[in-house]
């Protein structure tokens, strides 16, 4: 594939690709990322590509996109969900001095001193 035919892949296929990944994901900045990125890594090999296959090209490629930055979305999801309950502190205190007398009986004689 020559630039020029880059080009008028670019041209022709952008926006089927764009209603594509839309209508799959319904979010419109991740479906033009998603865009960006297929054309991205078909402009990285365009002189491996051949023109006649480059919409089949481009859709697979875009198609695999999507489905790794859902499964992406969804290990950041998990990790925040399990993050957020062992991180947080319920306990409110309204006297440090009490906060520390507390910290001091747990500790052993020893380190008392």
């Amino acid at each position: 594939m020559t630039v020029s035919e880059y080009n008028k892949c670019v041209d022709n296929f952008s926006d089927g690709v764009y209603r594509f990944i839309l209508h799959n994901i319904r979010d419109k900045d991740d479906a033009k990322d998603i865009v960006q990125d297929t054309f991205e890594k078909l402009w990285m090999t365009y002189s491996n590509v051949n023109f006649e296959k480059a919409k089949s090209y481009i859709f697979t490629t875009a198609y695999r996109t999507m489905v790794d930055k859902i499964r992406r979305a969804k290990k950041s999801e998990k990790m925040e969900d399990s993050h957020l309950n062992t991180l947080t502190d319920n306990r409110h205190y309204s006297d440090v001095k009490q906060v520390l007398n507390e910290a001091l009986t747990k500790l052993p004689e020893m380190q008392k001193s």
